[in-house]
C-alpha cells in the first residue's frame, strides 16, 4: 500500500520601477534643436549554455519470491474387522520456495524443494519415513540473446534423516549426505518462456558424498569400497572412500505449467548426466513429475512420480544381498491436505 502526499506551492513575484516623472518630463521637453537625437541601443549577446546531458539510467533489478507448502495426513483404524488390516497414521509435508533476481542482462534464481513424511503401522510399530528429500538449486545467467543465457548452475541434494530397508532394521542405508550429491555445471540455458527452461552443461562436475563410513566401506552409491585384507579376505574398516567425483555432460529440463486445465497444474523435471571418462553411454536419469489438483483455496491433492536410474548404484536383488545390480528406482506419493501459498 502506497501513501501519496500532494504538495502545492504558490509562487508570488513583483517588480518595482522607480522614476521621477517631473524630471523625466523636463529632460524630455528641454531638447536643443541643434542636436540630433541619437538612439543608442546596446546589443547584448547571450551565449547559450547547453543543457547537461541526461545521465544514463542505471539498470536496476527486481526481486520476486513465492512458495507453496503442503501438509497432509492419512489415518485408518480397524476394530473386529473381518477382512483384517493394521491401524496406521501417516503425516507428510512439502515445501517449495523460489527467490529470483532479474535485471536487463542478469538473472539469478534459487529454488528449494523439500519433503518429509512419516508413517506408523500397527500397535507395536515404530515411525518409519516414507518421503525424505532436500534439494537446493541456484542458477546465475547472463543474457546472451533474447532466449539464451550464459549460465552457471549449482545443485546440492540429500535427505534429512536415516533411512532403513524395513522397520526391523537397525543399520541405516542412508542418512544426511550419505548419499549427498553436488552438481556444478557451466553452460547455456534456453528460456523460450517462463514455463520452460532447458539447460545444457558440457562442463559439469558431479560429486557424490557418503559421510557414513560404514556405507562408504561397502562401496554404497558408487564410491570406492574399503580395501580387502589379503589374509582374512575381509574389508578393512575405515578404508572406503567417502567421496567420488565425475566429469561429464549435464542436461536439465524444467517445465512448470500451473494450469494445464481448470484447477490442475503440473511440474516436470528431467536431469541427465553422462560421465565422459567412464562408460559415457550409461546415462544417469532423474525424472520427477508433480501433479497438483486444487480442490479449493486451501485443499489440494498432490501426486508425485519419481524415477531414478544410476548405473553406479547397486540394488540388492535377493534378501541376503548376495546379488546386486543397477535397477530403475521408482517412488510414488499421493497426498490430500492443506495447501498454503507463501
Amino acid at each position: 500500500m502506497n501513501l501519496k502526499n500532494h504538495l502545492f506551492f504558490l509562487f508570488f513575484g513583483g517588480c518595482a520601477i522607480a522614476f521621477n516623472p517631473l524630471s523625466a518630463q523636463s529632460d524630455s521637453t528641454a531638447v536643443n534643436s541643434d542636436f540630433t537625437a541619437v538612439d543608442y541601443s546596446a546589443e547584448t549577446t547571450v551565449q547559450e549554455v547547453p543543457a547537461e546531458e541526461a545521465l544514463p539510467e542505471t539498470p536496476t533489478g527486481t526481486w520476486t519470491f513465492f512458495g507453496t507448502s503442503n501438509i497432509s495426513t492419512n489415518q485408518s483404524q480397524f476394530s473386529n474387522w473381518q477382512g483384517g488390516g493394521q491401524n496406521s497414521i501417516a503425516l507428510s509435508t512439502t515445501l517449495n520456495l523460489n527467490l529470483t533476481y532479474q535485471s536487463t542482462n542478469l538473472t539469478w534464481e534459487t529454488t528449494l524443494d523439500a519433503g518429509y513424511g512419516l508413517i506408523l503401522q500397527g500397535r507395536n510399530g515404530r515411525w518409519f519415513k516414507n518421503d525424505d528429500r532436500l534439494e537446493i538449486t541456484t542458477k546465475v545467467g547472463k543474457k546472451a540473446s533474447e532466449k539464451w543465457f550464459y549460465t552457471f548452475l549449482l545443485t546440492p541434494s540429500t535427505q534429512f534423516q536415516p533411512g532403513y530397508y524395513s522397520e526391523t532394521d537397525t543399520k541405516p542405508i542412508s542418512q544426511f549426505f550419505a548419499p549427498g550429491y553436488v552438481v556444478a555445471s557451466l553452460g547455456m540455458d534456453y528460456n523460450p518462456s517462463q514455463k520452460l527452461s532447458v539447460f545444457f552443461g558440457p562442463f559439469t562436475s558431479k560429486n557424490t558424498f557418503v559421510l557414513n563410513q560404514d556405507l562408504a566401506d561397502q562401496g554404497a552409491y558408487g564410491v570406492e569400497a574399503a580395501k580387502m585384507d589379503p589374509v582374512t579376505f575381509e574389508y578393512i574398516p575405515g578404508t572406503g572412500k567417502r567421496h567420488r567425483s565425475e566429469t561429464g555432460g549435464f542436461m536439465r529440463v524444467v517445465y512448470n505449467e500451473p494450469r494445464i486445465m481448470k484447477n490442475v497444474g503440473i511440474q516436470s523435471k528431467l536431469e541427465l548426466f553422462s560421465n565422459y571418462l567412464n562408460n559415457p553411454e550409461n546415462i544417469d536419469v532423474d525424472f520427477e513429475n508433480t501433479l497438483n489438483l486444487k480442490i479449493n483455496q486451501y485443499i489440494s491433492t498432490m501426486l508425485i512420480l519419481h524415477f531414478i536410474y544410476d548405473d553406479d548404484i547397486m540394488i540388492a536383488l535377493d534378501p541376503e544381498g548376495l546379488r546386486s545390480g543397477p535397477r530403475l528406482q521408482f517412488k510414488e506419493v499421493l497426498s490430500v491436505g492443506l495447501s498454503i501459498q507463501l
